[in-house]
């Protein structure tokens, strides 16, 4: 069987989506050929049956020649393949949808996302699937919405830890630089938990992408100054996805502060490196298990923040090492990326196809 994917872009150094390169490897282990239209490739690791075809984005083409050119691929490769899996963009979707009817395809929509816009919720009702991680991470509504886990390549992460007591704490806090990510409620804690004396260092690694996240930068960095901090606290802007498993291994804990909605996948490559986690996002509840009271804080409390932190330093080894086991193994319980793929290569490949 065939499949043909649409992705935003294929480059194991972008922070944001480097990660789809592992997912497009496993679909090539579930597939006999495996075509990628994607609207800017830069570095990748992919086997032979995998093709890829960039619109020609990181090359500043101009839109309407990628626009040409997108659907030149869509009616070519959608005839050849079995289905089509559309990634994040309502707007793959929503292009691949005419072609998956007329040739009689498989219409397969990931969507991961706290907002849903009337684009999404069309590609959504026009698919013949909505594959997302968790149904938490998703506002849309309808019977075709299947939860498949968030493919988290585990051995990718996989971490040996020595969790003797060590100063100062390494504390890491990644994800895009963005006023929903609340970090100022952890610079307010770490402030905290150096007042008691305990050694700690914060490093926050991201970027800022939207309009204003650049003014939102700033504003921490003067918080940061102004609090007397800038010795503790460092923000290391961009990480190339494919270094995140040594960033991850040289912390110990690692804190988000996104609120309740989608699960972030930050949390759980944490969880998957071993490294212990603190999160104010409640939807980590069942993936927590006997281990939430200590792992959960309150949403933009940073005293609630501070005590979590200081707990879980003042853990002795062995206890620190039965949260870290337990953590590694619900990821590959719940989010496993062998797991994931096979169920969205599951629905390719059986799904029943209403036509209109």
């Amino acid at each position: 069987m065939k499949l043909l994917i649409i992705t935003q872009k294929v480059d194991l150094e972008d922070d944001l989506l480097g990660f789809f390169n592992g997912w497009i490897k496993e679909f090539a282990k579930n597939f006999e050929r495996v075509f990628v239209i994607t609207l800017a490739k830069g570095e990748y690791d992919l086997p032979g049956n995998v093709e890829i075809f960039s619109l020609g984005k990181e090359k500043g083409t101009v839109k309407l020649i990628q626009a040409l050119k997108f659907f030149k691929l869509l009616v070519r490769y959608t005839r050849r393949c079995d289905g089509v899996f559309a990634h994040m963009s309502p707007l793959f979707a929503l292009s691949a949808w005419p072609f998956t009817k007329i040739f009689r395809k498989k219409l397969v929509f990931w969507y991961l996302h706290r907002s849903s816009s009337f684009k999404a919720q069309l590609a959504a009702r026009l698919s013949d699937f909505v594959a997302t991680a968790s149904k938490e991470s998703l506002r849309i509504r309808g019977r075709n919405i299947i939860e498949v886990g968030h493919g988290i390549n585990s051995d990718l992460f996989k971490t040996e830890r020595n969790l003797a007591p060590g100063k100062p704490t390494n504390i890491i806090s990644v994800g895009r630089i963005s006023p929903i990510k609340g970090f100022e409620t952890l610079i307010k804690a770490i402030k905290i938990v150096l007042e008691t004396k305990i050694g700690v260092n914060l490093k926050i690694i991201g970027r800022p992408v939207m309009r204003g996240d650049e003014d939102y930068l700033l504003k921490l960095k003067k918080m940061t100054s102004d609090l007397n901090l800038d010795g503790s606290i460092q923000f290391k802007g961009f990480a190339p996805y494919k270094i995140m498993p040594a960033v991850y291994r040289e912390a110990d804990l690692s804190v988000n502060l996104a609120p309740k909605g989608g699960i972030d996948k930050v949390v759980l490559e944490s969880m998957a490196s071993g490294l212990l986690v603190l999160t104010s996002n409640d939807a980590f509840k069942k993936y927590f298990g006997k281990y939430n009271s200590i792992l959960l804080f309150e949403h933009g409390n940073s005293v609630d923040l501070a005590e979590k932190i200081k707990h879980l330093i003042s853990l002795p080894p062995e206890e620190k090492q039965k949260i870290s086991q337990f953590l590694v193994q619900s990821v590959k319980e719940h989010h496993s990326l062998q797991e994931t793929i096979g169920r969205l290569s599951d629905l390719i490949k059986t799904a029943h196809v209403q036509f209109f």
